[in-house]
């Protein structure tokens, strides 16, 4: 998957690796050079990710099992740390180690299969609702009917240009699903070992300072815990290492739910960003967002309680850019995760 570049730091040239070693051993800088990976080393947790391509294999000093694409666990010798500071693992672990790089040159590769499309509210839930005088007339904006637009426009363009996705819409109509319906759609599909997934929630915003207007797109906190891997599903021996694989896999989805948001961020600055404040990226731990089990993001299209911007919300014109804004984001993000992989 990608790289995660806002929790760890290169140290690929740095003395905490570099050392010789004795002929039973490996030296970890050496082991990466020779499958012509890129490390990415968390010095607090003592452990990297070395990355190739759309493969990934997590290590840890003293935890004995390599991390797979964040999915499959392969039991090893613990690497150790050698009191020059460098890290070693035994002869063993690095063929070990090789040849899980080596089934990247079968041809496999990663690819978003699947891509879930939330609108917010619904039915007996309006969301959002903004009331005004314009030109003399009553302008009444409900949340739930602008983002059912919006996504309805965006799942258009999607299957139109990627037929070979999974695209799934939460609601297409004007009905009430409860947050706990939404993410168990998300989290109910199956994926394949190569494939992955991403999860949308669009929204309106709205303020008592009705001068307040713009867009922004949120994503979860890094500091926020969340459950990713269930033990129960696990065999019996994995399931005492459960938090490490958890901490390792929360890690990579709260990169990517960065990615993904700035991707839809920047194409809605392109699309509506000349007409409505960029107000940047968020962190929150929205209930959607928080329990959706993938890189999730959530999107505020514009305030439904400024004026100005309700005149705009209430056109079709508008509501065609920022949906094209959010799919240019999509597609960018897609390509860019995909492209890696070839």
């Amino acid at each position: 998957m990608v790289k995660p570049i806002r929790v760890l730091t290169f140290i690929l040239a740095g003395v905490l690796l570099c050392s010789v070693v004795a002929s039973a051993e490996t030296n970890i800088t050496s082991l990466i050079q020779r499958v012509g990976g890129e490390l990415l080393w968390d010095p607090v947790l003592e452990r990297g990710i070395v990355n190739r391509g759309r493969r990934s294999v997590v290590f840890q000093v003293g935890i004995p099992f390599l991390l797979k694409d964040f999915t499959e666990v392969t039991d090893i010798e613990a690497p150790r740390r050698k009191p020059d500071g460098s890290v070693v693992v035994s002869d063993e672990t690095a063929k070990t180690f090789v040849s899980l790089f080596a089934v990247e040159q079968s041809g496999d590769s990663f690819s978003i299969s699947t891509i879930i499309i939330d609108p917010g509210h619904g039915g007996k839930d309006p969301g959002t609702i903004g009331t005004h005088s314009i030109d003399g007339e009553r302008l009444v904006l409900e949340e739930k009917d602008l983002v059912l637009k919006v996504s309805q426009a965006v799942v258009k363009q999607l299957k139109e240009n990627f037929p070979d996705k999974n695209i799934i819409l939460t609601r297409s109509d004007d009905r009430y699903l409860a947050l706990e319906e939404r993410t168990a759609i998300a989290n109910a599909v199956e994926l394949a070992e190569q494939e992955a997934m991403i999860f949308m929630s669009i929204h309106a915003n709205a303020s008592l300072n009705r001068k307040a207007s713009g867009f922004e797109v949120w994503y979860l906190p890094p500091e926020y815990r969340r459950e990713i891997v269930d033990p129960e599903q696990l065999d019996q021996e994995q399931r005492t290492i459960a938090p490490i694989l958890n901490s390792i896999l929360e890690e990579e989805f709260t990169v990517e739910s960065i990615l993904l948001a700035k991707d839809i961020l920047d194409g809605m600055e392109a699309t509506i960003g000349a007409v409505s404040d960029n107000r940047g990226l968020k962190e929150e731990s929205w209930f959607v967002v928080r329990n959706a089990k993938m890189p999730s993001v959530l999107v505020e299209i514009g305030f439904v309680t400024n004026p100005g911007e309700a005149k705009l919300l209430n056109t079709e014109t508008h509501l065609q850019k920022i949906s094209s804004g959010i799919y240019n984001g999509l597609a960018a993000y897609i390509r860019n995760f995909e492209k890696s992989g070839e």
